[in-house]
């Protein structure tokens, strides 16, 4: 895919991790997972649900949560109740992000629903990906690359800042150096900066590109048909006619490409029996089209750093990259038309719609009564029926509403009943990219 570093960087870890919380508890949730430090200077941030209050924030996997609304971690009992805090409100965090110079400041809104794993609540994000997917059953609607990455949870990453090559290929050196050379453009982004003087990581990597084929055999194909003959008595009759054709064989080449990359402890080298490695990670494609290494290290580079520094997903076969329309409802997956929360400041917010009010149509189509009725191999009826309000999550990409093909739609239209009163509102949705690697 040509985009997928330009998609990638512009979206890395943009993928946040809901805190969990108990089912029914009155504080709010802001989806994300976050793990307090051993010497609690900080709060980890371990993964982000995509669509989620504080993926709409700009909280990112990976950062450290030094402060809350201009408290020091290290002073609060219980930081992770304090995130969580009050439903409808929003919670000031000050973090540390690695590559990145300084504190920032972000201002993440509160719902009263848990995105949790197993949770029946669900984001837009995690709602087009499932429906679109087929509960990520449909692998054809997904691209094939297998990735396996580890990281080393006792290491505190924020202490390596520069890096630099191992250069080991002796078999052929030129290609290693335009691997490294993308490699570094791609970590220069992240804020890292290469030293070969004195480097906090050394960075070791292999690569492996080729080919396989696969012969089918020729193939007899047997086939009936009809024609109409003359019969002296009957007039016209019809007469199955069978032939035999034979498909001659062919030779199919697939084209594999691999890469892994190790980081290791430049400074520990050498000072114990194995290897310090801090964080590796593999990917490979295959493809029936063949193409250089070096052409196609763009994407897989970007693959990799992906999950840099910090793993939520450790081994993946598939990547799916989708647009959505976003517009700040959580749903419910047992009662779809009932709005579970709407993420404050988002446009449904803005446009009136709050918590509890009851969908009666989107852009004058229903929304059906539960997930199972939206999900489940339907994915083709949302996007070409006439009868499911949630088309507007799958075609609203990059703002163009396709089902209605003539014009690019800004506006879509709700009609809800609001304290028992029915209304209309006009919403004004986002468009954003959903980036999912799926495993096997």
């Amino acid at each position: 895919m040509k985009n997928l570093l330009l998609v990638i960087l512009a979206y890395l870890l943009n993928i946040t991790v809901c805190v969990s919380q108990d089912e029914g508890s009155p504080t709010g949730s802001i989806g994300c997972m976050l793990q307090v430090s051993s010497d609690n200077l900080f709060i980890k941030v371990n993964r982000v649900i995509q669509g989620s209050p504080a993926n709409m924030a700009g909280l990112k996997a990976g950062d450290h949560i030094i402060g809350i609304d201009g408290v020091s971690v290290r002073e609060i009992r219980n930081p992770v109740g304090q995130v969580r805090g009050v439903p409808g409100t929003y919670v000031k965090l000050t973090l540390n992000r690695y590559g990145t110079r300084g504190q920032l400041e972000v201002n993440v809104p509160r719902i009263s629903v848990s995105l949790s794993e197993g949770s029946n609540y669900i984001t837009e994000g995690e709602l087009t990906t499932r429906i679109y997917t087929n509960d990520y059953s449909e692998r054809t609607q997904m691209v094939q690359s297998s990735i396996a990455v580890l990281d080393d949870d006792e290491i505190n990453i924020f202490n390596y800042k520069s890096y630099d090559f191992d250069y080991t290929s002796a078999q052929d050196p030129l290609l290693e150096k335009e691997l490294f050379k993308e490699l570094g453009d791609q970590l220069n982004t992240r804020g890292l900066r290469r030293s070969q003087d004195n480097p906090d990581m050394l960075i070791v990597m292999s690569s492996y590109s080729g080919s396989k084929e696969h012969y089918n055999p020729p193939q007899q194909i047997i086939s009936t048909r009809i024609s109409n003959t003359f019969d002296w008595y009957w007039g016209i009759v019809p007469i199955p006619i069978t032939e035999s054709t034979t498909q001659g064989g062919y030779t199919e080449v697939t084209y594999l490409y691999t890469i892994s990359l190790k980081f290791l402890d430049a400074h520990k080298i050498g000072q114990s029996k194995l290897p310090p490695v801090i964080w590796s990670g593999s990917v490979s494609q295959s493809s029936n089209s063949k193409s250089n290494l070096v052409d196609k290290s763009g994407d897989l580079f970007a693959l990799l750093l992906y999950q840099f520094p910090t793993v939520w997903i450790p081994n993946s076969e598939y990547y799916l990259l989708l647009h959505y329309a976003y517009t700040g409802i959580i749903y419910d997956l047992n009662d779809m038309r009932t709005v579970a929360d709407v993420i404050p400041g988002s446009p449904a917010a803005t446009a009136g719609i709050g918590k509890g009010d009851e969908i009666i149509n989107i852009v004058n189509s229903k929304v059906p009564d539960r997930y199972s009725d939206a999900g489940k191999a339907q994915w083709s009826n949302l996007l070409h029926g006439n009868n499911n309000g949630l088309r507007y999550l799958f075609l609203m990409s990059k703002l163009k509403y396709k089902p209605y093909t003539q014009k690019d739609i800004k506006t879509l239209s709700f009609v809800i009943k609001h304290n028992g009163d029915r209304m209309k509102v006009s919403v004004t949705p986002q468009d954003k990219l959903y980036v999912s690697l799926v495993k096997n």
